[in-house]
């Protein structure tokens, strides 16, 4: 269970593969640190504590290196293992108890994998294979810069955010909504794919879209959809995408059929098209809006199956909502859960104004602390720690 201490102190969810140290120096990080700190940054403060310990480790030489091989799983032996009691006991404060045969992969070393993986988003199977591998042998140096370069954001956000918030993490593809210092939902998310990185946003969320259209940027109409029509006459049709003039060519639908498709080109294509609600639509049976520089939101999809995935970078940049009927719910409390149900599968474009906007930020939190102390760690899949921290 992760840290419910504050809106700073984390986020759960399965999340990403290992991380591939960075080297940046380690930058003068300020903080609040004072003992009545705002509830909310109590993170900070834990955070801080694992900056120190994670320092104190890298200047007394690290922990030890886990050379590669078969994957180390319960059950077998094998002379690495003695390499990874050690390496998990400096950093496990639940401990790894010692061994009789300290190179026999027993079943209290396979609990140390698997909160080792649960801290680090990978599959907890309790098995050392390539992902885990590699997040193990990210030095300690090189997690406090990690650390160091999370303090260095946070400490830029503002004190508090008021009684509640949505927090959209990009690093840990999570969802979560916060009331003080109390997590009340938590929900996975698909982001923005490392060449389409979902940017950090502050705003609030002040309207619903029930079964919304889908107005396709102009960069997906051309690289991505041009090509398909070019080689499938009827995919607008079968997909339900309605071709509008552009506004400098005076808007108003055309007749796709009618267009000679193979003239069309990036650079002359004065079109805009939409696509109906419908089990095709990307956007699902909802999406909330919150204004912002970059026009992303939040929103359902029909590809369900990439939430079990736990590296889920495969968006255009706007985030998708594991079970956003829930977070409907909780943002319309006054709506019974069938008639949410009934908005999302019928009707078209219907908006639902919020008498209480609520705030959410969308960051990129690559390290955070537990509410025991230990610090979960992500991979930093948009490269950013480095930019954080200075270097």
């Amino acid at each position: 269970m992760l840290s419910s201490t504050g809106l700073w102190a984390g986020l759960v969810l399965a999340g990403a593969t290992g991380l591939v140290a960075a080297s940046f120096p380690a930058p003068p990080v300020t903080v609040r640190l004072c003992a009545d700190a705002d509830p909310q940054r109590q993170g900070d403060l834990a955070l801080q504590d694992g900056l120190d310990r994670y320092r104190a480790i890298a200047a007394r030489g690290g922990w030890p290196v886990v050379s590669g091989g078969p994957p180390l799983e319960p059950g077998s032996r094998d002379g690495r293992v003695r390499l990874l009691r050690q390496r998990l006991a400096l950093e496990d404060t639940a401990g790894t108890a010692a061994s009789s045969d300290a190179e026999a992969f027993d079943s209290v070393l396979a609990a140390s994998v698997r909160r080792f993986q649960a801290l680090h988003g990978l599959e907890e199977d309790g098995i050392v294979g390539r992902e885990t591998l590699a997040a193990l042998n990210v030095s300690a140096a090189a997690r406090a810069r990690q650390i160091a370069a999370n303090l260095a954001r946070r400490s830029a956000l503002p004190p508090s955010l008021g009684p509640r918030v949505i927090i959209v993490n990009t690093a840990a593809f999570s969802v979560e909504v916060l009331e003080g210092d109390r997590r009340v939902l938590q929900l996975r998310a698909i982001v923005g794919r490392d060449s389409l990185p979902t940017p950090d946003v502050s705003s609030r969320v002040t309207d619903l879209v029930f079964r919304p259209t889908w107005t396709i940027p102009r960069s997906i109409a051309t690289k991505e959809i041009l090509p398909l029509v070019r080689r499938d006459p009827d995919y607008l049709t079968r997909n339900e995408i309605r071709v509008f003039r552009d506004s400098v060519s005076g808007g108003g639908e055309v007749d796709a059929t009618a267009i000679d498709w193979e003239r069309v080109t990036r650079r002359n294509f004065n079109y805009q098209l939409v696509q109906e609600p419908g089990p095709q639509n990307p956007l699902g049976g909802v999406k909330l809006v919150f204004p912002n520089a970059f026009d992303v939101f939040l929103h359902d999809t029909p590809a369900r199956s990439l939430f079990s995935r736990y590296r889920r970078a495969f968006s255009h940049g706007c985030v998708r909502v594991e079970h956003p009927e829930r977070l409907a719910a909780y943002l319309l409390p006054d709506w019974p859960a069938d008639s949410i149900r009934a908005a999302m599968a019928s009707g078209r474009n219907r908006r639902v104004h919020l008498s209480e906007p609520i705030p959410i930020q969308v960051v990129y939190w690559t390290a955070w602390a537990e509410d025991d102390g230990r610090i979960a760690f992500r991979e930093d899949i948009y490269e950013r720690d480095a930019l954080a921290a200075g270097g």
